[in-house]
């Protein structure tokens, strides 16, 4: 207790017989004694302004409370989970349904954030003219967990080809007539449209068992380390992520990440 006092990390106040009380502390302090080093988050591509939004938003709320933060951007959940599992980040950021379907008893979601902090959603992107091809060549990403698993379920009663690719080219391969549908974020595809085609919601009861969980961002650490995760960042991610993030949508602010 007098090593973290001397630190900085926390303030104590003595109350006669009662004992020593916890008046105060530096989360900051807490975890760069506990880690020596920065808190280093995995992000997604900043392929949109909404995750430009959530960058911005999570670094500037951690630096806030007294974090040193380092944000790395990987592509896919899968790679980001990967990434925390063999500890080269401390947290990784997916949506809560990517995060249902992957982790396993050594991961932990550590913060759950609102519906549409990940994205505003997924639809189903097609050629009007090749929608009854025979087989229907769909775009799936094997690393990115949302799209592989939402097409595979949109996709499950039709006599498709897989066509592997990333999901940054989806609207080449739309367009290109490489390919004759892709599920993917509006917020990815409203910057490039792909002439000519048309989009639609997911099917009712993809939407039934999926529900906004593709929507909403939640950041996932290592089990052995979740308490300490949650004690550093849950409190001040939990309240603060949605307003920062709207006002780079906005570009009421410039994201800065």
């Amino acid at each position: 207790m007098t090593s973290l006092q001397e630190a900085g990390a926390i303030e104590t106040e003595t109350r006669g017989r009662s004992g020593a009380f916890l008046v105060g502390r530096s989360v900051g302090r807490l975890w760069s004694l506990a880690e020596d080093g920065p808190l280093v988050i995995a992000l997604p591509l900043m392929a949109s302004r909404r995750y430009e939004g959530l960058a911005t938003a999570i670094k500037q709320v951690l630096m806030t409370a007294g974090l040193e933060v380092f944000l790395i951007f990987v592509r896919g959940s899968r790679q980001r989970l990967q990434a925390v599992r063999t500890r080269r980040c401390h947290l990784a950021v997916m949506s809560s349904f990517a995060a249902s379907e992957l982790c396993g008893p050594e991961d932990a979601v550590v913060v759950r954030l609102t519906a549409k902090t990940y994205n505003t959603g997924h639809r189903v992107y097609f050629s009007p003219s090749r929608v009854d091809r025979q087989p229907l060549r769909v775009v799936v990403d094997p690393h990115s967990a949302d799209q592989q698993l939402l097409t595979s379920l949109e996709f499950a009663e039709r006599n498709v080809e897989f066509v592997p690719a990333v999901t940054s080219q989806i609207t080449r391969l739309l367009g290109g007539g490489q390919a004759d549908a892709a599920v993917w974020t509006v917020d990815e595809m409203e910057a490039a449209f792909p002439v000519g085609f048309v989009d639609r919601r997911l099917s009712p009861a993809v939407i039934d068992r999926v529900g906004d969980r593709d929507t909403r961002a939640v950041l996932v650490g290592r089990s052995d380390n979740s308490s300490c995760l949650r004690a550093v960042t849950g409190g001040v991610l939990s309240d603060q992520i949605e307003h920062i993030q709207q006002d780079v949508i906005d570009g009421t602010i410039v994201a800065e990440y």
